[in-house]
């Protein structure tokens, strides 16, 4: 299940910018999409604050200055990145809060398609989430949006359960989910293709109705996520 990251978010932008330093692009996708290809790619593996913006520009075959000709700086280029990391699944349990079926079915597919971005970012820029750095004003954006995906789980595990859910509950839930980040972070082997429905099936264990994980609930769920309405991927499963 492809995850649409940042990519996915951000229309290409023909505008012409400043001279490369290399020629070419190494993403295929301009200048911008470059800068952040290689930003990622640095803030995951040597970290945001010991990344330089010079850095960043070698990476994407530029000039330093076209960082800046794209990114007012390198806290907005973190940005970027991380809301590219939290929208889609979003946007899918915004979706899923105003469909009509069980909530344990709506429950295993958001946990399914949650996992399954995370899963398939190339990048596994979840990491980022346990940078200090995002806990500046600057970032609110960021978490207002990732705090609301936390309380679609919320919604939705309590239309599973009857029962008014702890934070406690819905921190173990999303805690299952991210899992998925520091597995990745942990081994450099790549993990199962059945992650995301392993994850998803879990999370009606933990929310204590295993009696409800049926071969039944797993194909609703995909059937909705394969909807063409859905804002997620249309070839799930």
């Amino acid at each position: 299940m492809p995850r649409p990251g940042v990519d996915s978010l951000c229309e290409v932008t023909k505008t012409r910018g400043r001279p490369r330093r290399n020629p070419g692009s190494p993403t295929g996708l301009g200048s911008e999409q470059d800068i952040l290809h290689a930003a990622g790619e640095l803030f995951v593996t040597r970290g945001f604050g010991r990344t330089s913006t010079r850095a960043i520009a070698e990476g994407a075959g530029l000039q330093q200055a076209s960082v800046y000709h794209w990114f007012g700086s390198k806290d907005e280029i973190l940005l970027r990145l991380v809301l590219g990391t939290v929208l889609p699944s979003h946007r899918i349990a915004d979706w899923l809060l105003t469909t009509d079926a069980p909530g344990h079915v709506l429950l295993w597919a958001l946990a399914y398609a949650d996992a399954g971005l995370l899963h398939e970012d190339p990048q596994n820029l979840g990491v980022l989430y346990f940078d200090p750095e995002l806990d500046g004003d600057q970032f609110s954006e960021f978490h207002e949006v990732r705090d609301s995906l936390h309380e679609a789980y919320r919604v939705l595990l309590e239309r599973t359960t009857g029962e008014a859910a702890t934070d406690v509950d819905v921190a173990m839930l999303v805690g299952l989910v991210e899992n998925v980040i520091t597995y990745r972070r942990r081994t450099r082997s790549p993990i199962p293709d059945d992650t995301p429905a392993r994850v998803a099936d879990a999370t009606l264990t933990l929310a204590r109705v295993p009696e409800l994980l049926t071969d039944e609930t797993r194909a609703r769920g995909l059937e909705i996520l394969g909807d063409p309405d859905s804002p997620g991927p249309g070839s799930v499963g």
